[in-house]
């Protein structure tokens, strides 16, 4: 089976570990893969997949319809394989998917996260967004993948595609790459991704704030990139306490995590993070962090178990329960939730448990597909 894999995100941004985990991992299950993106021709040299790179140029607002067009170009004189399906991102798939339907080939849309930008952007992208998923809905041969159960929900309230129709890819984790290693001699707390305001990154330094002037000699790493970081480097600077790096790569952020203790999960009760699967709440675990954050669907686990490592609390108490639990934590209490997390990760994140849905949502629609029959 050949799987095509159209997608507008480099792999050079820190949000393309699920592309390269599922990706790599359904070619070490013996698939064939050609990844088609934007990046530069040579760049996935060390990738186990075959690289298409689309280059375009096009002003923000209208990138996604021009990098469609431009894929759409390349496939039409391309040879496809019988036995292929393709991946495809939602913000590309209006220009692509009628040439699937015209090829007979079975199709999945890859829905990672709703429409995230702020202002006249994002009313661009909902209605591309709607119709994206209203062409899974109509068509027999195709299905779609988001990122959660509340996902789903979403989905269907939305569009109206039946739950048959939609797999959930939660986020998983490298289990080899975050691991647990000896920690700072000093209490860290650690955030990792976009460093955007509309994610609640700003209550983070008032947080390190005020668990040191509770007394307790503490820490803060923050690394990513985002409308927030001039503000935030210059709290930095002031501070002896606060670090900022930009974007890492995974080597370098996995061994800056795996030395921190507690993982702070700051986003807001808003509908875009209550539907979303984060990836770091994933690697906090796998490094062995307990975690903190703001209480919200798209924070928990999909479990029932009680997880003592996790706490999330509501919005407004952030800071004075932040303060109070790290307070009460004694290095031995942090040592053995440490152990409880990394446990949890061990035995329910890995990507091997999402890589399964995925392909079996892919062999399912290669099966149906009457080319095969």
């Amino acid at each position: 089976m050949h799987i095509y894999w159209f997608t507008g995100r480099s792999l050079k941004d820190l949000c393309s570990t699920t592309q390269t985990s599922l990706a790599s991992g359904l070619v070490n299950r013996g698939h064939n893969l050609t990844f088609v993106n934007p990046d530069e021709s040579g760049s996935h040299a060390d990738w186990p997949w075959t690289h298409q790179s689309i280059q375009f140029e096009a002003r923000p607002g209208l990138r996604s319809r021009a990098l469609g067009i431009k894929m759409r170009k390349w496939f039409e004189q391309h040879d496809s394989k019988t036995d292929s399906v393709a991946l495809v991102d939602w913000r590309i798939a209006h220009a692509l998917v009628p040439l699937f339907q015209l090829r007979t080939i079975p199709w999945v849309l890859i829905d990672r996260s709703p429409p995230a930008d702020k202002g006249i952007l994002s009313l661009l992208q909902w209605p591309s967004w709607k119709r994206s998923w209203k062409l899974v809905r109509a068509n027999s041969s195709a299905r779609g993948c988001v990122v959660s159960q509340k996902h789903q929900e979403f989905v269907q309230k939305k569009t109206g595609v039946k739950t048959s129709s939609i797999t959930v890819l939660p986020a998983g984790v490298d289990l080899d790459l975050f691991q647990s290693k000896k920690r700072f001699s000093k209490l860290t707390m650690v955030y990792h991704g976009r460093l955007d305001q509309h994610r609640g990154v700003l209550a983070l330094p008032m947080l390190l704030q005020k668990v040191r002037t509770s007394g307790l000699d503490a820490r803060l790493i923050m690394i990513g990139d985002g409308d927030s970081m001039p503000g935030l480097q210059i709290m930095a600077a002031e501070k002896d306490n606060f670090d900022i790096h930009s974007t890492l790569e995974q080597d370098a952020l996995a061994d800056i995590i795996s030395r921190c203790h507690i993982g702070l999960l700051p986003m807001p009760e808003h509908k875009m993070w209550a539907i979303a699967s984060p990836l770091k709440r994933s690697e906090y675990a796998a490094s062995g962090l307990l975690i903190y954050g703001i209480d919200h669907a798209g924070h928990r686990f999909s479990t029932s178990d009680s997880l003592d490592w996790m706490k999330l609390v509501k919005q407004h108490d952030f800071h004075n329960e932040g303060v109070q639990w790290f307070n009460n934590l004694d290095e031995q209490q942090i040592e053995q939730l440490s152990i409880q997390a990394r446990t949890y990760a061990e035995e329910n994140l890995s990507w091997e448990h999402t890589l399964d849905s995925l392909e079996q949502t892919i062999l399912t629609l290669v099966r149906r597909n009457p080319l095969n029959q």
